[in-house]
């Protein structure tokens, strides 16, 4: 399975996923958890958004002080994002790069990011293990600099087939499937173990520091149209729900924050 860069032509259209609930709270999720690990004001810091598409993220962390470089191979979901940037007056803290993942190690210096943003990417490439291996010596190794992984959960992919789907034969081949196809474009998309992935994420050279759950249970409650003050606590409410170990589990999206471990742990090979 490519990352095929055609599916992402329709800017518009995942532009408008993004305002949904459903696309709301994956960004406001996502973002929460990571919110934690990044200081206040990252003045003299610098983030790297891989996949980032229309930006949502990186504009985030721009207004933060991040200096951050926006990386997609989807040409109208950069210029989304970079009319966004100049709406918001962030040009000066935002670069945009048309290319891949497989471009890390051309295009910035080792050890140069304090943070990493990598979300809804790993589910289309060929090679996750590789994404992931390129990524890790990107990260400054002190201590505190922090990768953000998020990724599809085959068992939240099982849950809504038989819940929301009401189809037990969907769900039961999603059990041992690789891949599942997503509702937007209609395409298939990988989808990981959260154990699995964790130990992925370690052989890669990266020491998991949070594993959060991410739509928990929004997907089967009827959300569609909320009120802000409704969404709020829609949202409050995930959030408790995904730090708690079973329940972030099976939710829809498994988010990892991790660091590069101590120097003298080596790389593993999967």
């Amino acid at each position: 399975m490519q990352l095929d860069a055609e599916r992402f032509q329709e800017a518009d259209k995942y532009a408008a996923f993004l305002r949904t609930t459903e696309g709301r709270l994956r960004t406001d999720l996502a973002w929460a958890n990571l919110r934690g690990f990044v200081p206040a004001d990252a003045s003299g810091c610098h983030a790297l958004d891989i996949g980032g598409g229309t930006g949502t993220l990186a504009l985030r962390m721009a207004e933060l002080n991040f200096e951050v470089a926006l990386l997609d191979v989807s040409h109208p979901m950069l210029a989304l994002a970079k009319k966004e940037t100049e709406a918001k007056q962030l040009g000066s803290r935002i670069s945009f790069h048309s290319h891949g993942a497989a471009h890390l190690s051309d295009l910035f210096q080792p050890a140069f990011f304090h943070a990493i943003i990598c979300h809804n990417l790993l589910e289309y490439v060929d090679d996750p293990f590789a994404v992931l291996r390129g990524l890790a010596p990107l990260l400054r190794q002190d201590g505190k600099s922090i990768v953000s992984l998020l990724v599809r959960n085959r068992w939240g992919e099982v849950l809504k087939a038989a819940v929301k789907g009401h189809d037990a034969e969907q769900a039961t081949m999603l059990l041992s499937a690789d891949t599942v196809l997503e509702s937007l474009y209609g395409q298939p998309v990988r989808v990981f173990d959260p154990d699995h992935f964790r130990k992925m994420v370690e052989l890669a050279g990266l020491e998991p520091l949070s594993m959060r759950g991410v739509r928990v249970v929004s997907d089967y409650v009827g959300c569609e149209t909320l009120t802000e003050s409704a969404y709020q606590r829609l949202l409050e409410f995930e959030l408790l729900l995904g730090e708690q170990p079973p329940l972030a589990g099976v939710a829809r999206y498994i988010q990892l924050i991790a660091r590069r471990p101590n120097p003298s742990r080596g790389q593993g090979t999967i």
